[in-house]
């Protein structure tokens, strides 16, 4: 490769000439003649098959190495042998003539053949001279990967993406490059004996210099390996490599357990030692550093009725707890109505300040069911509020396909932003001169667990059914709201009032739905977006009440794809009432028989 090097100076052999006495036989005069050429050239080194352009400059000396600025000689650069049988060409040789001693050449060299010395000579001075630069053998171009992600995880389908760009020698892409490239994948050794197999490896033509496989897909059937992806069209061929770590198998780890109905578990933002866990009776109890603590955090056990889906269902931290202290519940009043309640935590944070509430919202329920009840802030800072359609069965007062009700419906309100909320200018419905203006989405019979992806704010709606279908409900990041998923219009994707040809003209269907011939109550859960289960990460967990089971899928493409169960790793765990997830994205299950599960490698 080029190296950039101090000036190379080299002069031809030095010749003094004196003059004889003069006529009058006086002492002898010495005179300097101007006798050899130095040559600066720059760079000193290249490669071999490029063209290159160095400077050359040609300094007239006298034999003391002075610069004899008077010089009017004319230069003129050529070209040496080459041994090894090989041509280069020369242009911009002169002649020129030099200036103060000194001629300048802006040269260009073509050079056809490697591993040769290439001499530049000057003449039109009484010595001439030259001088010699390497011809380095190394080749004109090389590939450079990128490939993300660096680590993969056996087991599954990864799609890496893979740009191969042609660069010379001195890291500068190509751009004239027309290489086709052709990923393949490298034998590796694999200690289980598994393989890999790679699809969408090309052949790519590098546009720009650059070839990018976007379809990449790396099928992982073994574990413990590192996997080497190879690009073959340029000389030389080369290859990256990217790891392929053991597979992390989950199983769960009993982290509390003798609580009294456990509902629901959250952790405040950031706050990597505690989780707290919301008892159905009325209390809230403080996990620390996996310890179950005495005293619980609140205590509202008079406020609440509890039983059967009524009772308190739901905490959530202000995004700024750190700083203000603020959390919020949701219970069932004695009334039998929803409340939505401010928290402040104490001087204690292991206790909340029970004198501190402030009611922010409350809706009358008809019946004892379908209440809903969770509450979290969603990636935008506003906060979420879950109500199912009021109870009974079916819907008897239609409340699901009703937009004047907050009945049914996932709620968006602002508690920054008035007194005691505020409607967020672009709520849906903001501004209609009937519909609730706290509907965010409607059309749900009892969104008991919903949850947003912590990467990407994609919102999942676990929907409990009726007597045939449970239903997760999916809604991008991107949404502007207002999606009707369909009850009781629909069930699922079967009609369910009237039973056949029902319209389904504006519904949104669910992702995914189960019939309940394998259970009959969803428990929606979260993105597994942790780091010990690598293999887990954009999964989304949920459950069954009833049945007990763990299962998981991805979303992609607005489609869920890679669903995977769970029992023959699990089992199947009594009465999941709710998922959890902690500060840094690691998921617990809740069963309401009073343990608390932690998934671990």
């Amino acid at each position: 490769m080029f190296r950039t090097q101090p000036k190379l100076l080299i002069s031809a052999a030095a010749a003094i000439a004196l003059s004889a006495q003069t006529a009058c036989g006086g002492p002898a005069e010495p005179l300097i003649s101007p006798v050899k050429l130095v040559f600066t050239v720059q760079p000193s080194d290249t490669v071999a098959g490029a063209t290159i352009t160095p400077l050359v400059e040609v300094t007239v000396q006298d034999a003391f190495g002075n610069t004899v600025t008077s010089a009017t000689h004319s230069i003129t650069l050529s070209l040496g042998t080459d041994p090894s049988g090989g041509a280069a060409t020369l242009s911009g040789a002169g002649p020129v003539s030099a200036v103060s001693g000194v001629a300048t050449f802006s040269v260009s060299l073509d050079v056809a053949k490697t591993g040769y010395t290439l001499a530049a000579d000057a003449s039109g001075l009484n010595a001439d001279t030259s001088v010699a630069f390497d011809i380095s053998a190394a080749p004109a171009a090389q590939l450079a990967f990128t490939v993300h992600p660096t680590d993969a995880t056996v087991g599954v389908t990864v799609s890496p993406a893979v740009e191969v760009t042609v660069q010379d020698v001195l890291g500068n892409t190509v751009t004239t490059a027309t290489k086709t490239i052709t990923l393949s994948i490298v034998a590796a050794t694999d200690p289980s004996g598994g393989t890999a197999t790679l699809s969408g490896g090309g052949p790519v033509s590098a546009v720009n210099g650059v070839a990018t496989f976007p379809n990449v897909s790396i099928d992982i059937a073994g574990a413990g390996y590192t996997l080497e992806i190879s690009a073959s069209g340029v000389m030389p061929d080369t290859s990256a490599t990217f790891n392929i770590e053991a597979p992390a198998v989950p199983t769960l780890q009993v982290i509390a357990s003798g609580l009294n109905s456990p509902l629901y578990l959250t952790a405040p933002p950031d706050d990597t030692t505690r989780l707290f866990i919301v008892e159905r009776g009325g209390t809230i109890r403080v996990v620390r550093n996996d310890t179950l603590l005495n005293a619980p955090f609140l205590d509202i056990q008079p406020l609440v009725l509890s039983g059967g889906e009524r009772g308190l269902l739901g905490m959530a931290f202000h995004p700024a707890y750190a700083t203000n202290g603020q959390f919020f519940v949701s219970y069932t009043g004695l009334d039998g109505s929803t409340n939505v309640v401010r928290y402040l935590t104490s001087a204690n944070p292991d206790s909340a300040d029970e004198l501190s509430a402030s009611q922010i919202f409350n809706t009358a329920q008809p019946f004892s069911n379908h209440n809903g009840g969770l509450v979290t802030f969603g990636p935008d800072g506003m906060l979420y509020i879950g109500l199912g359609d009021g109870g009974s069965g079916g819907d008897p007062l239609g409340n699901g396909q009703d937009s004047t009700t907050v009945l049914g419906s996932l709620l968006r309100i602002d508690v920054d932003g008035g007194s005691p909320y505020a409607i967020p200018a672009d709520n849906p419905f903001k501004g209609h001169p009937t519909a609730a203006q706290e509907i965010w989405a409607y059309g749900l019979r009892n969104p008991w667990r919903y949850s947003f992806d912590r990467l990407t704010g994609d919102l999942y709606i676990a929907d409990v059914g009726q007597s045939a279908r449970e239903e997760v409900d999916f809604q991008l990041a991107s949404s502007a709201g207002g999606e009707n998923y369909g009850w009781n219009t629909m069930e699922g994707t079967l009609c369910f009032s009237p039973s056949s040809g029902c319209d389904t003209t504006g519904l949104v269907l669910p992702v995914l739905e189960y019939a309940h011939s394998q259970g009959c109550s969803i428990t929606g859960g979260y993105v597994y977006r942790g780091t010990q289960l690598s293999g887990l990460t954009g999964h989304y967990f949920y459950s069954d009440f009833c049945s007990g089971w763990v299962r998981s899928f991805r979303m992609e493409n607005g489609v869920a794809v890679d669903e995977r169960d769970y029992t023959a790793l699990f089992g199947t765990i009594n009465s999941v009432a709710s998922f959890g997830e902690d500060a840094r994205g690691e998921l617990y299950i809740v069963s309401l028989d009073g343990t608390v599960y932690r998934m671990v490698p």
